[in-house]
């Protein structure tokens, strides 16, 4: 070997130096960037003939690990989706209140049970009485305040949703330019791009959750986990039709023409759209929580302040119609007067089926509805898990509504008329096939005096009539009356009719009975509440009184806080942890580069003193 050669190895060697030294200033200048992962210069012996001539340097590499990549990934999805519903969750828990303080919900619901004792023993009192009207009005506020603020968190939802949307979509039109380039240039793709391309892909993975399958070429494709291609190639694109006055009527539907809020669309190429919620392919991430909170935790939440509301309406304003024995032949059965009986009042018929091996107790709900469009009901409109649901018309008066419920429960009950109001229902017979064990009927009162000691003090100021019957009409008068409740402006007016319920003869102002009666309803008397509140399950819904579920529901809140809290505490750690990992492994470490830095140092000095010492042999060859 030849001086020349040695000095041309030499140079290789300088010239590997050089761009090693390179590479490290680079991975010190951004040490802390974002994204930035450390980079690392590969080379290899320079062999020619089978003769070694010196170093080659090949690609920039980076030091990750796919791995740990793919589980950050994942649990930064996870992190984000409760990271979005524990600040809502927290919102909502602020609204509600601490369970006992002077500002939380189940506090205004004693207090206005408070006041109604005070009123049972003081009757007379025109201050007392004033006292139950300014209570029964702060929980009527309270609880529309409350709705309006759960839908401006259900619109807050919406909105953020529209954001998060536009995120995904600039992320992924962006990773499409990126792919381009990166096949575009052909070979193994820059590091410091493939470092970019990961940075966008982690936009996408905090929206959603994502399948990510890289080519040999260093681009990506980007899959929802139902396996919908969001980047193939090219970016598809996501459509939201964001609206913009979310009301407790506003949900969530599969067919267009009822959906009152934004769904998300995938459109590809082809223009062909899907809707992804329906598919229910948006399960986790800043997406998921929000769909999730907008459309079961939130509806869920009004739920229960319209469980309430529907409550405090029917426990002061309904009376229970008693049925009297009756028979016609061998049959037997009850008559029931349905004077009164309003569109949503509810007739209970239970009975037994003799028909199978084992007697069977059933029990029928019988509800008013008089529009047609309505029917059928769904069984889970009343809270008891167990009963058969039947909407009726009477439209055409109660013998109208007899015929339609013969038809309804079959040849084994016989449903007449014995008057004008009176509704009979009679067996098959003695040693038939059924047995009518009973019949009531739960009747709405609108009249203020000489119907009974009930009293329609909370009223649907949001519809007309105003009555609040939870009727069917337009949909259920439930949903949303909680936004809607307000005081019978007849009683602001007067507020002796709280104490007298009877009009001829007047009842005296110091009458305890109404008073009385009303308190018991809201304290003792316990109503079964309906499981879509999330207050008990579907096969056991929450049965107590109207105090018990009002403070059921504020530490229901509270405990849905504390729990979203936990979550995310727990899910931070596991992604701290990972983040830890992965930048032990990925990142620059700065004292590992100086090292390194003196090792090319000391490298870059021993080649260039082959050099000098080539150089000085050539001199004295020169001078021979």
């Amino acid at each position: 070997m030849g001086l020349s050669q040695v000095l041309d190895i030499s140079n290789t060697g300088l010239r590997a130096t050089q761009s090693g030294l390179e590479v490290i200033a680079r991975n010190i200048a951004n040490a802390g960037t974002e994204g930035y992962t450390r980079k690392s210069l590969n080379q290899q012996s320079l062999v020619s003939g089978g003769q070694g001539f010196g170093v080659l340097t090949t690609e920039i590499t980076r030091e990750i690990d796919e791995f740990l990549q793919f589980q950050l990934r994942k649990e930064t999805t996870n992190f984000a989706a409760l990271d979005i519903r524990q600040k809502f969750l927290d919102r909502i828990d602020q609204l509600f209140g601490i369970p006992g303080e002077a500002n939380a919900l189940d506090t205004i619901v004693n207090n206005f049970t408070e006041s109604l004792q005070e009123l049972s023993t003081s009757p007379e009192s025109f201050t007392v009485r004033e006292g139950v009207i300014g209570n029964s009005q702060v929980l009527a506020q309270q609880l529309r305040s409350l709705s309006d603020e759960v839908q401006s968190l259900r619109q807050l939802a919406e909105d953020s949703l529209n954001d998060a949307v536009a995120e995904v979509n600039d992320a992924l039109k962006q990773l499409g330019k990126l792919n381009l380039q990166i096949v575009q240039a052909g070979g193994t793709p820059s590091a410091d791009l493939l470092d970019e391309r990961d940075k966008l892909v982690n936009r996408v993975a905090v929206m959603l959750d994502i399948r990510v399958e890289a080519d040999p070429n260093g681009a990506v494709s980007i899959f929802t986990t139902g396996g919908n291609a969001l980047l193939q190639g090219t970016p598809v694109t996501l459509l939201f039709d964001e609206h913009s006055d979310i009301k407790a009527e506003s949900q969530y539907n599969q067919d267009p023409l009822l959906r009152g809020v934004g769904t998300i669309s995938l459109l590809d190429d082809t223009g062909f759209a899907i809707d992804l919620i329906r598919n229910g392919n948006l399960k986790t991430g800043r997406i998921g929580a929000l769909l999730e909170l907008r459309d079961q935790t939130l509806v869920e939440t009004q739920a229960q302040l319209d469980e309430l509301a529907h409550g405090l309406a029917l426990a002061l304003s309904t009376r229970t119609e008693p049925s009297v024995a009756a028979t016609a032949g061998a049959q037997a059965g009850f008559d029931i007067d349905l004077a009164g009986f309003q569109q949503g009042d509810i007739i209970t018929l239970d009975y037994t089926d003799n028909s199978g091996f084992i007697p069977v107790q059933r029990t029928v709900s019988i509800i008013r509805v008089d529009n047609a469009s309505q029917l059928p009901l769904d069984n889970d409109v009343t809270p008891d898990p167990n009963d058969t649901v039947i909407g009726v018309s009477f439209v055409g008066g109660v013998a109208a509504a007899a015929a339609a419920l013969n038809a309804a429960l079959g040849a084994n009950i016989d449903v007449s008329t014995t008057g004008v109001n009176v509704l009979r229902i009679l067996d098959d017979g003695a040693g038939g096939l059924t047995n009518i064990d009973g019949l009531s009927a739960r009747i709405t009162s609108t009249a203020l005096q000489d119907e009974g000691l009930q009293l329609p003090l909370f009223i649907d100021a949001g519809n007309s009539p105003t009555a609040y019957t939870a009727n069917f009409e337009s949909g259920s008068q439930k949903l949303g009356f909680a936004g809607r409740i307000d005081v019978n402006t007849q009683i602001l007016a007067n507020n002796e009719l709280l104490v007298r319920y009877s009009s001829s003869p007047e009842t005296p102002i110091g009458a305890q009975e109404r008073p009385a009666e009303l308190l018991a309803r809201l304290t003792e008397i316990n109503f079964e509440f309906s499981p879509t509140s999330g207050i008990g399950p579907s096969t056991s819904p929450f049965n107590g009184s109207i105090t018990s579920f009002a403070q059921r529901v504020v530490s229901f809140q509270a405990g849905q806080a504390d729990r979203a809290a936990s979550e995310k505490a727990s899910q931070a750690l596991v992604k701290t942890s990972l983040e830890d990992r992965y930048e032990r492994a990925a990142g620059v470490d700065v004292d590992a580069e100086l090292a390194n830095l003196i090792t090319l140092q000391n490298a870059f000095a021993a080649n260039a003193r082959v050099m000098q010492t080539v150089n000085d042999l050539m001199q004295v060859l020169l001078r021979i």
